[in-house]
């Protein structure tokens, strides 16, 4: 990413609203040539097609999503906070009207590269390993039962964030979402005094 200057950036910060709020077929070049305020042969000059717009974008929120764990890590020293500081991120992002990201990006994969396919298989098992890691140290910290399944669980987490995200959405309530996270840490919460 460091090799895109303030303009390639501003393309892409657009170009990510526009995914996270309508799909990232639901836009043209033309739509960010009028919020960006730039020709399209300049969003052309740095994302000659739409596929190396679909991979900066991707690798790009990967990047960055990686420095928000990190955060999260730093901030949170219990597991369980942890866990519920990614998910308020999702929730946060449902109550601006957004989805997530790769969420959306990942209902378009017909329409993306092979390279923004994987980069985005890249981002979905960064996020599982960070909660099975989360986990882990749940598992350390005396609040998680030693008989779980870390890796079914990190992923039962990750799915019911990607698609309770989607069913909120549906339903116009993000208090969806987190409601159905309240009821998955809970039961999680009950394991814990097994």
């Amino acid at each position: 990413m460091n090799e895109l200057n303030a303009t390639a950036h501003k393309i892409l910060d657009v170009a990510e609203r526009l995914t996270q709020l309508h799909g990232f077929n639901a836009f043209s070049y033309k739509a960010l040539q009028d919020e960006v305020g730039v020709k399209t042969s300049t969003i052309h000059y740095y994302f000659p097609t739409k596929q190396d717009l679909a991979l900066r974008l991707v690798e790009r929120h990967g990047v960055r999503f990686a420095e928000l764990l990190k955060q999260i890590d730093g901030t949170h020293t219990e597991a369980i906070g942890r866990i519920n500081a990614l998910a308020q991120v999702y929730i946060d992002t449902l109550s601006q009207g957004k989805f997530c990201m790769c969420g959306m990006l990942a209902s378009d994969l017909l329409a993306l590269p092979e390279q923004a396919n994987l980069r985005l298989q890249e981002f979905f098992q960064q996020v599982e390993a960070w909660l099975a890691k989360a986990l882990v140290l749940g598992q350390e910290q005396g609040r998680i039962h030693s008989g779980i399944d870390i890796e079914g669980t990190a992923s039962l987490l990750l799915s019911t964030l990607e698609g309770g995200m989607l069913i909120a959405r549906a339903h116009g309530c993000s208090a969806y979402l987190e409601r159905v996270m309240n009821t998955l840490m809970q039961q999680i919460g009950k394991a814990y005094t097994e």
